[in-house]
């Protein structure tokens, strides 16, 4: 009996103790001030859309980020018809972080309805910290 309460107690115990990464931590600091966004077609076809981006992040911690960080977080509907995908500026001031960039995709065989009722279409934004942090701050469009 006392074996098998001690082994129960090691695998709780390891158990307990294992999950040390956390992936996302939310952050008072770091966060979304102003976003725009606008949508159109590419190439002359509706075969495929253009979601441009801008996003100014406050940064009124002053958090050390780690610039090559900076990640788009896509929903899962944008992922499966995902083209292209590219931050095209970013630029740091002194309390701001500001974002620039667009994502391409397949919008083949659906109509302009079937678009909308899939938004948002980003997430949010993941930034790492120097100290190895990760802070997804979350959007809405």
């Amino acid at each position: 009996m006392k074996k098998i309460f001690v082994l129960l107690l090691t695998l709780f115990i390891f158990t307990g103790c294992s999950n040390t990464t956390v992936e996302k931590e939310e952050n008072k600091d770091l966060q979304i001030a102003d976003a725009m966004a606008s949508i159109g077609g590419v190439d002359e076809t509706l075969d495929k859309q253009k979601l441009s981006y801008e996003m100014t992040i406050s940064n009124e911690g002053k958090l050390p980020v780690v610039e090559e960080s900076i990640e788009i977080v896509l929903t899962d509907w944008i992922n499966e018809r995902l083209m292209e995908n590219e931050i095209t500026e970013k630029k740091f001031n002194e309390d701001n972080i500001m974002v620039k960039g667009y994502v391409i995709f397949d919008t083949k065989d659906l109509s302009k309805k079937d678009i909308l009722e899939n938004e948002p279409f980003i997430d949010g934004i993941k930034i790492s910290t120097e100290d190895d942090g990760e802070i997804f701050i979350k959007s809405n469009f």
